[in-house]
């Protein structure tokens, strides 16, 4: 009996990896997020830093518990690596009216078109669906995906315990989406970058 699970391929940051190329609008979005200088990018991530302990500039980088899956492992090294360089960041949904020329053509471009602040883009058309996601506050081990009664189920589960052991903080969301008509379990792929961008496709005639 095969498994409902579907596996996360992990990739690259998004806009390093070219597997992401063919992703729509790619390259005007890279070209406005391009344009940020890096104390607005150092701003974004301070703020956020803040609020969470977490880096998104840094992936994974946490004041939680230790990482100790070997995935999270290996997002973990990209974002050491990154910490050196300059990288494009992916836009976050609450970065967007500071970036220049985005929040004006965030409809032509597709992006965050409902209040929901996960929710990058939906695209549907006979074929199947294109399904991105900001992941980037889960680790890859927290995310899971699978397919059952012709739905499509993805979940992130990530909890923080404190030093003392005294409080935990839980955050966690699901999402279904119908299995596109003519569409096969084994046709629903995905791909999660290493600044948390999770693309899952579900399309006819093979995997992307």
């Amino acid at each position: 009996m095969s498994s409902d699970k579907l596996p996360v391929t992990l990739r690259d940051y998004f806009f390093s990896d070219p597997h992401f190329f063919t992703w729509e609008n790619y390259d005007k979005v890279k070209d406005r997020v391009s344009k940020v200088s890096t104390d607005i990018l150092k701003g974004f991530d301070s703020h956020v830093r803040s609020m969470t302990g977490y880096s998104p500039m840094h992936m994974l980088e946490t004041e939680c518990a230790d990482v100790t899956n070997e995935d999270d492992k290996a997002a973990k090294d990209k974002g050491e690596q990154a910490a050196s360089k300059q990288l494009t960041v992916f836009p976050r949904s609450w970065m967007i009216p500071s970036i220049p020329g985005l929040e004006d053509e965030r409809k032509e471009l597709g992006l965050y078109m409902d209040d929901d602040k996960e929710l990058v883009r939906f695209q549907e058309d006979k074929d199947g669906f294109v399904l991105t996601l900001d992941t980037h506050m889960y680790r890859p081990s927290e995310l899971h995906l699978s397919v059952k009664d012709n739905m499509v189920n993805i979940t992130g589960k990530h909890e923080c315990k404190s030093k003392d052991g005294k409080k935990v903080s839980i955050r966690q969301f699901q999402r279904m989406y119908s299995l596109p008509e003519g569409v096969k379990k084994e046709e629903v792929v995905s791909n999660l970058s290493a600044d948390g961008v999770l693309v899952v496709t579900a399309k006819k005639g093979g995997k992307q």
